[in-house]
């Protein structure tokens, strides 16, 4: 029995590599890596990170919190109609094709795939393609749409919070009275693939085994590549602490909409209920974030005192320095700096060595200190919130 498992786990891995999915994740990582760097040298005449990080991100985080979840979902017996995983990875392909990622949470691709085969049961649409793979699909597969739909949902909000606040891309915008601001937009793919059991193959589950599913008696594991995404912009506060929180919302959220739905194994009401709390929970969530934006003032913007940073170049002199975004860089080697230019003027004072007073994220000041060397970054690699370059892209309200 042993090795009867083991041989449909290598087989069901291997069935990732046919689903479409995988190869268009791919391909959408890669461009959202070269639009960013074509905005990024627009505004900035310079990129923050490579073309290929936002491709590299795709298979970090999710692969390895996908594979520890696996052991959830087959450990509960979720038995997931294969018709499910063609509408779930035909709305995420469709929502990628917007260039909105926020449109990859799994509420929407899980959410509506959840109620499209809820409509395809109930109405008895005859649609040749689909047919050939609702004929497995009983009603109590409805719940185990709804658990996995509550499972990808708390994944998705621990993907935020590990990583959606992480190597944010800076912005210039122009406000609504015609002033120069900062921002930082987080925009992530994930790929998270994950096994769970389809009706059909040649495994059976023992009676005392909780299978989330009812009429079936053999089953077949198979990793599906979930592609889950992630998009928001944060003016009013530092990236961090807006997209952890984010975060945190979508993972309390995923806890509830996994309770209601383990609740639909016994009552199917409550599955429904789950697909309604994913969809306008992760809506409000959304709506909450901006409305709470549009109405603080800008966090990186011209300062009364100092210049602030909006981002830091990777492997940088200012890295070296312990700079970070959002701190205000006061004096430069003694001089007092309110502009940009002021601040490299008074650098240019010392080419060898510089120190520089910080007012740190925290309120405090600091002072930071070292050597430069021929062949370091000129500016130090800093991006400052008053860039005089490409603003008059870009306009908000």
């Amino acid at each position: 029995m042993i090795e009867l498992w083991l041989l449909e786990i290598v087989k069901g891995f291997g069935g990732m590599f046919l689903h479409p999915v995988i190869y268009v994740s791919v391909f959408f990582a890669i461009m959202a890596g070269y639009y960013r760097v074509k905005r990024e040298r627009r505004d900035f005449n310079t990129r923050l990170l490579d073309g290929y990080h936002d491709a590299r991100v795709l298979f970090s985080y999710g692969v390895v919190l996908g594979l520890l979840f696996s052991i959830l979902i087959v450990g509960a017996g979720v038995v997931v109609p294969f018709a499910g995983i063609i509408l779930i990875g035909l709305l995420s392909i469709l929502a990628a094709l917007t260039g909105r990622f926020q449109l990859l949470s799994a509420t929407i691709t899980v959410g509506f795939s959840y109620f499209i085969l809820v409509m395809l049961d109930y109405f008895q649409w005859d649609i040749p393609f689909m047919n050939t793979y609702m004929e497995d699909v009983n009603r109590g597969m409805f719940s185990s749409v709804a658990v996995l739909l509550g499972v990808l949902t708390m994944m998705e909000g621990i993907l935020i919070r590990l990583n959606g606040w992480k190597h944010t891309s800076p912005r210039l915008l122009k406000s609504a009275r015609g002033l120069k601001v900062g921002a930082h937009q987080g925009k992530k793919l994930w790929l998270v693939p994950m096994f769970v059991l389809i009706p059909t193959g040649p495994l059976t589950l023992a009676d005392w085994w909780p299978v989330f599913t009812m009429g079936t008696a053999s089953y077949s594991p198979l990793c599906v590549p979930f592609l889950l995404g992630f998009q928001q912009l944060v003016k009013s506060t530092l990236p961090e602490i807006s997209i952890k929180h984010t975060g945190s919302r979508v993972f309390w959220l995923g806890a509830f909409v996994l309770t209601l739905a383990v609740t639909g194994v016994w009552a199917p009401m409550f599955s429904i209920g789950a697909a309604v709390a994913a969809i306008l929970g992760r809506a409000w969530i959304t709506y909450r974030h901006r409305s709470a934006e549009d109405s603080k003032p800008y966090f990186f913007k011209r300062q009364a005192q100092g210049v602030m940073i909006l981002g830091i170049l990777p492997d940088s002199p200012a890295r070296k320095l312990t700079l970070q975004v959002g701190e205000i860089v006061l004096k430069v080697n003694g001089v007092e700096v309110n502009t940009e230019r002021a601040f490299y003027e008074a650098l240019q004072k010392n080419g060898a060595y510089c120190k520089l007073e910080v007012l740190g994220t925290n309120g405090e000041n600091r002072f930071t200190q070292g050597s430069l060397y021929e062949g370091d970054h000129h500016e130090l690699g800093i991006i400052f919130a008053d860039e005089s370059s490409g603003w008059e892209h870009h306009r908000v309200s």
